[in-house]
């Protein structure tokens, strides 16, 4: 009898370390640079990888005023969303096993642009790391009957925080004006301290 609950964290422990051990830190700079020099961002994520493309939007939104998370319905609809894309801009590709072949045929199509491209993907063969300029390689192995998404995410964390480092003054006046409006619309409840 496995205990289940160690098993998987467990694995995704040690999937986190791989991944650590073997993603590119210049690779991973570089991509921070030309994200945070962009014009406009595009994320690029299908399947079970538009959870980790949402989350990346999510902080990316609040921290750019243009950023796109490209609906991925079909490819015409892809290519009609990404029409202006130039080489002021930098497009972020997410696809792990099974590959998408949507999000492909856009980091092809956004390489053929000029765009910076960067791959959060889990090999160096992998279709989307075929037109990148910067590849970020994540393990995504399957504990159980899902995908373990933990690594890729640890590694969208790290983007987030280390783009937040490098735009730090900007960034502590848009989030006093984000919290200045939550506050003023009660847009989340506040919890009392159970001290009192």
């Amino acid at each position: 009898y496995v205990d289940v609950l160690d098993y998987v964290f467990n694995q995704d422990i040690d999937v986190i370390r791989r991944t650590m051990e073997e993603t590119s830190h210049e690779d991973f700079y570089r991509a921070v640079d030309a994200i945070t020099a962009s014009r406009k961002i595009y994320i690029l994520a299908a399947r079970s990888a538009l959870a980790l493309g949402t989350f990346l939007f999510n902080y990316l939104n609040m921290l750019f005023e243009n950023v796109l998370l490209v609906q991925s319905t079909s490819e015409g609809e892809i290519f009609e969303q990404m029409i202006h894309l130039n080489e002021n801009d930098t497009v972020i590709g997410i696809s792990f096993p099974r590959y998408s072949r949507k999000v492909a045929h856009a980091m092809e199509f956004a390489h053929k642009q000029g765009a910076k491209v960067v791959a959060i993907t889990d090999s160096n063969v992998s279709p989307i790391a075929e037109n990148a300029d910067f590849t970020l390689l994540a393990h995504s192995d399957i504990a159980s009957i899902v995908d373990s998404l933990c690594a890729p995410l640890s590694l969208i964390n790290a983007l987030i925080v280390m783009i937040t480092i490098k735009k730090s003054g900007e960034v502590k006046q848009t989030f006093q004006k984000l919290e200045d409006i939550w506050d003023e619309y009660g847009v989340y409840e506040k919890v009392e301290d159970a001290g009192k």
